[in-house]
């Protein structure tokens, strides 16, 4: 009997060890989760691998309006940025692979990076609990801002905010340059 009990007791410990903590969402100034999923080609999309731009992420879902609304103007903001100084990186949540295809032929032409979330990982890691769900990520790797919903004017807000992120890290390389000279 005495064995059962620690071995049950052993069983109890071991597996509460092995439970995920739950999600905290990155809070301002922290680096989040590097590991966006796989583009459309197959090829692992990495924060990392955008070190030196400003980053936007965002959530999102095919039977959610707003993000429906959201990545068209999302599109059309990394089309006038330009690749150099931004990325924007639209990851689809949990969709079937059926509703997943239709909305890429639906979004075939955007020039932005289309990742997939199948299993709902890699939004956990962001604490992902409504969309469309966007975080803007700076120039070295940090969160600057998170966003939760999507309105009419959050696209000239979002524009404002990123220029207002330039201009800090257009002032942090100028004194970091001052004291390095």
């Amino acid at each position: 009997m005495r064995n059962l009990l620690v071995g049950l007791l052993a069983a109890i410990l071991c597996g509460g060890a092995a439970m995920a903590a739950p999600a905290v969402a990155p809070k301002t100034g922290e680096v989040p989760p590097g590991l966006l999923g796989k583009d459309r080609d197959g090829n692992v999309v990495d924060l990392a691998q955008h070190r030196g731009k400003i980053v936007v992420v965002t959530f999102w879902a095919s039977w959610c309006g707003p993000c429906r609304k959201e990545l068209p103007g999302l599109e059309a903001l990394q089309q006038h940025a330009g690749d150099k100084l931004l990325k924007v990186i639209a990851v689809n949540v949990k969709d079937s692979t059926e509703d997943y295809r239709l909305m890429m032929r639906q979004m075939r032409g955007f020039t932005m990076a289309m990742t997939r979330d199948r299993d709902g990982k890699i939004s956990e890691g962001y604490d992902v609990q409504a969309f469309p769900n966007l975080w803007i990520i700076d120039p070295r790797g940090k969160v600057a801002a998170h966003h939760v919903g999507y309105g009419e004017d959050s696209l000239d807000a979002l524009v404002d905010e990123i220029n207002g992120i330039i201009a800090a890290e257009q002032q942090r390389q100028k004194a970091a340059a001052a004291t390095a000279g």
